[in-house]
């Protein structure tokens, strides 16, 4: 299976808009060795605002003397400097995640609220906007699409944003998935690319494949295919409308063997055929 994994930083000029927001670095990572640790207290990048998700794995995070197990599904919100130690704790395997690192009036005003609300530990749906966007920014940044301080100011802006909303809201927002169903649902959408199916899924949950269909279709209300199939649809909808890839190319892109595939499942769940997404039918 690819790795995805990779940083991305970025370093405008232009204070005005820097100012008020920006990205200062976003990154995809993989850690499997108990050597990986950070602390608060030792970096050496000042007033930046770091939010990182878990999507497989789990990592440990002491914030001032409190130690949190951060298992697939949840992030953290930390400035530095400041009183926090994250690792990978010997018991974990792996740690994989997701980051955003901002710096800005706004995001320090964010991390304020954060700070105050007493939200630098929570639990994030993985369908939730933020995470959705924090991946979006992740792979504008792999393609190069970040190319000015505007752009990236927006983009800072936008996620606080969304932030803002998420957390505010949170309580109404979260569905009362479990850890392995949630871990599931990361998998899929974080490898609908690949040949992946339900038992991998069940393999990402820690569960019987038995007991996981079973889990999942109760707590999502859709099975664990159809949960792959929607996200494999989504994207494929996406590539369709706002890039120029042949049709057998975005049906590998998301997933599926070739372009016949890929008519089949839009077909049958849209009753239009690639080509009549395309041109907007």
């Amino acid at each position: 299976m690819d790795k995805k994994t990779g940083a991305i930083a970025f370093r405008f000029t232009d204070q005005q808009v820097n100012h008020v927001a920006q990205i200062w670095s976003v990154g995809w990572d993989e850690q499997q060795s108990s050597l990986y640790n950070w602390s608060g207290t030792e970096r050496k990048d000042q007033e930046k605002y770091i939010f990182q998700y878990t999507l497989s794995g789990h990592g440990e995070i002491n914030i001032d003397g409190k130690i949190h197990q951060v298992k697939a599904g949840h992030a953290f919100i930390v400035s530095s400097p400041s009183n926090y130690h994250y690792y990978l704790p010997k018991d974990s395997e792996k740690w994989e995640f997701i980051y955003l690192t901002l710096y800005g009036n706004e995001a320090k005003r964010c991390w304020n609220f954060v700070k105050n609300s007493g939200n630098q530990f929570v639990r994030f749906h993985p369908e939730s906007t933020p995470i959705k966007l924090v991946k979006k920014i992740y792979d504008d940044a792999k393609e190069k699409k970040i190319t000015n301080a505007y752009e990236g100011s927006s983009i800072a802006y936008n996620f606080i944003m969304e932030l803002y909303v998420y957390l505010s809201n949170s309580d109404k927002l979260m569905e009362d998935w479990s850890e392995g169903v949630i871990s599931a649902a990361l998998f899929a959408r974080n490898y609908y690319q690949d040949e992946i199916g339900a038992e991998e899924m069940a393999d990402a949950s820690q569960l019987s494949k038995y007991h996981f269909t079973r889990t999942f279709k109760k707590e999502t209300g859709i099975t664990p295919i159809q949960y792959l199939t929607n996200i494999r649809l989504q994207k494929s909808i996406e590539l369709l409308q706002h890039t120029k890839y042949t049709v057998d190319e975005i049906a590998q892109l998301v997933g599926y063997k070739n372009a016949n595939y890929l008519n089949k499942v839009t077909r049958k769940l849209m009753g239009k055929s690639p080509g009549e997404i395309r041109q907007g039918k």
